[in-house]
């Protein structure tokens, strides 16, 4: 995949886009990264003004964009120790991360990207808020793939489609006084896919009914299943579980997820029409 389709992906997903010096990580022109577009007509017109950044690298301009990035170290800080070591102490499978969209970064580190869900807010940036792991939010541009630094290039290491929406975890990492004493609830808001599937088959568990619900619905539109079979699919699992939800709240679940599929779908066609 060339830039121009990956920066397409990453404005379709809602993201503003600026342009870096070639080898650089900053734009040098007035304003810096807040040069930012998610249209794709206009971030040409821009570069058409600024030739001097025909090639160079992409950014996210993270101000303006309803995402969040955990980044990583791997370079000054050992972050995934870090992290790992937080997971375990808050009983979270460290494997989660590895269900959104990730990227490596041109010195090692990692960059797990995440959409702010629905009526939330973003959650607060935070530097350093564990040793080598910051949550960055509204004070900084990301570079991103196919972007190159001194030969070493930021790669894409799950695909672009799988990136999800930001789980409570990163609210309660963001929200991290230090230390890593266990919590006394389990973040529980993020699902792999072999989950979503035991869900179907043993039914959503009491306690996380809502959240098991909306996260199996999502996925199934993700797959691009016909929509009244994923209901079908969320009333099985519903009548499997121990303590079923009422048909309204589930039904609600169900649309919610829908309307969110199709607010999606929505702006990637008015996308192509730009």
């Amino acid at each position: 995949m060339d830039k121009w389709e990956q920066i397409k992906q990453y404005q379709q997903a809602g993201a503003y886009v600026f342009m870096a010096l070639p080898n650089q990580k900053h734009n040098a022109i007035s304003g810096g990264y807040n040069n930012s577009f998610n249209n794709g007509g206009e971030l040409s017109q821009w570069i058409n003004e600024h030739p001097e950044y025909q090639d160079g690298n992409v950014g996210i301009d993270l101000s303006k964009s309803d995402l969040v990035v955990v980044d990583i170290d791997k370079h000054k800080h050992n972050g995934m120790k870090s992290i790992s070591a937080w997971f375990k102490s808050h009983g979270i499978n460290p494997e989660t991360i590895q269900e959104t969209y990730i990227e490596r970064t041109a010195s090692g580190g990692l960059h797990a990207f995440y959409l702010i869900p629905e009526g939330k807010t973003k959650p607060v940036e935070k530097v350093s808020v564990l040793q080598g792991v910051d949550i960055l939010t509204n004070k900084h541009g990301a570079i991103v793939a196919p972007s190159v630094i001194n030969q070493q290039p930021y790669r894409a290491i799950t695909p672009f489609e799988t990136i999800q929406e930001a789980p409570e975890w990163v609210y309660q990492l963001a929200n991290n006084h230090g230390g890593t004493n266990t919590s006394k609830t389990k973040s529980t808001s993020r699902y792999s896919n072999i989950d979503r599937w035991l869900m179907v088959k043993n039914g959503f568990e009491t306690g996380q009914r809502n959240d098991q619900a909306m996260s199996l619905a999502g996925y199934l539109f993700a797959l691009n299943i016909e929509p009244q079979s994923i209901y079908d699919i969320l009333q099985i699992t519903n009548e499997r579980s121990g303590e079923p939800l009422l048909d309204d709240e589930l039904g609600k679940v169900y649309m919610s997820a829908r309307k969110r599929e199709e607010r999606k779908r929505m702006r990637i066609n008015s996308y192509g029409r730009d």
